[in-house]
């Protein structure tokens, strides 16, 4: 049960996973993925992909769109997203402060868009105010941004404002709420064109399925254009995965049949614990737990300190995780040129809450605060 997820702290033997994903998976989520493999041309398979996509329609506030699983990661879901909405020689302003952001551009560059960034400092994020007026200014018709940066732990609160204004003006926003679906706030049926997430973050499941929530309009393009928009690759095509969906209740290739047994127990966990409000809830309660420990995060500003993934500023961050590690928390150093100056701590996963204030604990007297 959650209520012992939040309470207990027990002891498996190994480190356990605090990284910002995959995470820890509760056992009896695990224990769902041990079902037998079915067709996925079944009704069986039908009645667990209809339950799958109905509970994440209401985890990230789908309203009158959609949601498609593929198989893979977030990155899976990312180019699917990309791949699939924006038609090669688009104008996209990409939003970016860290390495998820630079890779967002590149994926698009990489599909044959024409991409300019709008970039901020590593640590902190572009207002909103101003990312939209750059958008409109420059005649876009795309905007895609980081809404959790894993990179630098940082969480750009402002979406929601930044997807009401641009929406309003026909702009389209793609998200990449890969570490951020379940533990941050998105609400697609609010103005956000699409958005990409996957099983094993903040939903805490089993790694395998990407997800990708659709708008009503992304949706209502989609048919329009049916499938020449894309031209991606098959397995990447979510204009396919959508006419599967709704025409035959499947998916247009063999799907992580196993994974998705896990996922809808994950689902079930959050829907128990209350749901996603709670769930959100849950996951600030952890963040409060760990940033108290006196160390410095990256990001300057608190309303930025990510809910879902913790980066703090240290002299010598491979020393850092190798002794958190034996003491059985396993947590990651930076990416990029940050590697070696920043600790990232994931908050997600099935822990207790004593678990969070060892961790909390042990930073406080392993990690010595460093500037960047």
């Amino acid at each position: 049960m959650v209520e012992e997820a939040e309470t207990a702290m027990p002891d498996h033997g190994r480190p356990r996973l605090f990284t910002p994903g995959p995470v820890e998976v509760a056992p009896r989520v695990l224990a769902a993925s041990s079902r037998g493999v079915v067709s996925h041309r079944s009704s069986e398979f039908r009645r667990l992909l209809g339950d799958v996509v109905g509970r994440l329609k209401r985890l990230l506030n789908v309203d009158g769109g959609e949601a498609l699983v593929l198989p893979g990661s977030g990155t899976t879901a990312v180019d699917a997203m990309t791949w699939s909405l924006v038609p090669p020689g688009e104008r996209v302003l990409v939003l970016s402060w860290g390495e998820f952001g630079e890779r967002l551009a590149a994926t698009l560059r990489l599909r044959g868009a024409r991409v300019d960034v709008l970039a901020a400092p590593w640590g902190s994020t572009i207002d909103a105010d101003e990312a939209a007026k750059a958008a409109l200014r420059g005649g876009y018709r795309y905007v895609a941004v980081v809404h959790n940066e894993t990179s630098t732990g940082v969480a750009f609160r402002e979406l929601h404002s930044l997807a009401e204004t641009l929406e309003a003006e026909g702009v389209r926003l793609l998200v990449d709420t890969v570490s951020g679906a379940g533990g941050e706030d998105i609400r697609v049926s609010q103005r956000i064109y699409a958005a990409a997430t996957c099983s094993h973050k903040a939903l805490a499941s089993i790694p395998g399925v990407a997800i990708v929530a659709l708008s009503r309009r992304a949706v209502e393009e989609l048919e329009e254009a049916g499938g020449a928009l894309a031209r991606a690759p098959p397995s990447l095509d979510l204009w396919r995965h959508l006419r599967f969906l709704r025409d035959r209740g499947e998916t247009p290739f063999t799907p992580p049949v196993n994974a998705l047994y896990a996922l809808r127990e994950a689902l079930n966990v959050i829907e128990e614990a209350g749901g996603v409000e709670a769930w959100l809830r849950i996951h600030a309660r952890r963040a409060g737990i760990v940033y108290s420990s006196g160390v410095p995060p990256l990001p300057g500003e608190e309303d930025l300190w990510s809910h879902t993934v913790a980066a703090f500023k240290v002299r010598d961050a491979f020393r850092v995780k190798r002794v958190l590690e034996d003491e059985g928390f396993l947590v990651a150093t930076g990416m990029g040129r940050l590697k070696g100056s920043v600790v990232r701590v994931g908050l997600m996963g099935h822990h207790g809450l004593g678990e969070f204030e060892a961790l909390a604990e042990a930073l406080s007297r392993h990690a010595r605060p460093a500037s960047i």
